[in-house]
């Protein structure tokens, strides 16, 4: 699995590691200095609880992926930023096989121009994508380049919230962005959270022969 905007390498905490969100605010409360945090984290994950998924960390951030790869969050980790460049060879080597891409609310900072890069690095096993995308921002771009590559993409019902805004710019900029695009923020947004909506894309063959309600129970 590739983790695109894994940061510290939260979702493999979760999926990989079998700890919960309330593991890590409890784990990460406490002041400590990197070693001291390193040494507790490499025991942490010492023993995944998952130990047969193998997660793949992107992001731009390199202190955030680098903490991540040599605490044992990930297996492996790539400080890149594919809106600028395409992924060295030794970087693409860490991409191809993978069989899911997701990202979980950096979509729109990362665009389609990183899928489309991951997508082709991937060879052969063209991997099924799962992002979870804040509400100010469109998919529509990334889901016409998946098209061209053979893909389908299907919005899941329902809204997501990420997290509270930290401060008033913060709301007032994502509101103002939800108004250009004709949403409206009642019941969301409008009580102080970023939102984001689900979007999955999977091959044609795949999404002609297992519907999507089937994967994640939408009715």
């Amino acid at each position: 699995m590739i983790d695109l905007g894994c940061s510290y390498g939260v979702n493999a905490a979760l999926l990989k590691h079998g700890l919960s969100m309330a593991d890590l605010f409890r784990l990460y409360d406490e002041g400590a200095g990197r070693e001291d945090l390193l040494d507790r984290d490499r025991t942490v994950f010492d023993a995944p609880a998952d130990p047969c998924l193998e997660i793949v960390g992107l992001d731009t951030a390199e202190q955030a992926v680098g903490y991540a790869v040599a605490a044992g969050a990930l297996d492996a980790g790539i400080a890149a930023n594919l809106e600028r460049r395409d992924p060295t060879p030794d970087e693409a080597a860490l991409v191809e096989g993978a069989d899911l891409v997701i990202s979980t609310g950096c979509f729109g900072y990362a665009t389609d121009v990183s899928l489309r890069r991951l997508l082709e690095a991937s060879g052969d096993s063209r991997p099924w994508m799962a992002h979870f995308v804040l509400r100010m921002f469109a998919f529509d771009e990334a889901r016409e380049m998946l098209a061209g590559h053979g893909y389908v993409t299907e919005k899941v019902d329902g809204l997501h919230p990420q997290r509270r805004f930290a401060s008033d710019d913060e709301r007032i900029h994502v509101l103002d962005n939800l108004a250009r695009l004709g949403i409206d923020p009642t019941g969301a947004e409008a009580e102080g959270w970023y939102v984001a909506e689900l979007y999955v894309a999977r091959p044609q063959e795949d999404e002609r022969s297992l519907a999507l309600d089937r994967i994640v129970g939408v009715h």
